[in-house]
């Protein structure tokens, strides 16, 4: 399976821009499955232990996956928490297919967002001066956990 799509990478981009436009950092994939999960999960900003942290990851994984049809939506158990059952295989891709499949789905998740940002760049006379409000701190975002 090939993403060759240019639109990834930029679209890719103005998420990122969104979110170091509205946080100030720029997001690991972990941290857009723990926001997407917590999203999901719909009970608001609190504490969540390491082993809730990790349910918010797979149900995100399973609300992203469930945009293409590998999940469907099964409802929520007696704590609130939502479930989905596997509708078929997900197909096998190499590491880099898989990274690349997933932020597709991310930039579906937040559509929204990402064509606020194509609209921003229409509307900036020059395109090469646009810049997020806020910079990314200079720091190794893919060694970051998830611990907020």
């Amino acid at each position: 399976m090939e993403f060759e799509d240019l639109d990834l990478k930029n679209d890719w981009k103005r998420l990122m821009y969104f979110f170091i436009r509205t946080t100030g950092k720029k997001p690991t994939t972990n941290t857009l499955l723990f926001l997407i999960g917590v999203n999901e999960l719909g009970k608001g900003k609190k504490a969540f232990s390491k082993e809730e942290k990790q349910d918010l990851m797979h149900i995100a994984t399973c609300k992203l996956l469930s945009q293409s049809g590998f999940y469907e939506w099964e409802g929520l158990d007696s704590d609130g928490w939502p479930h989905y059952k596997a509708l078929k295989a997900i197909p096998k891709l190499n590491l880099e297919e898989q990274e690349d499949f997933l932020k597709l789905q991310m930039i579906e998740y937040f559509e929204e967002h990402i064509l606020e940002e194509r609209e921003r760049e229409k509307t900036s006379k020059n395109i090469s001066k646009l810049k997020p409000i806020m910079k990314p701190r200079e720091t190794n975002t893919d060694s970051q956990t998830d611990s907020e």
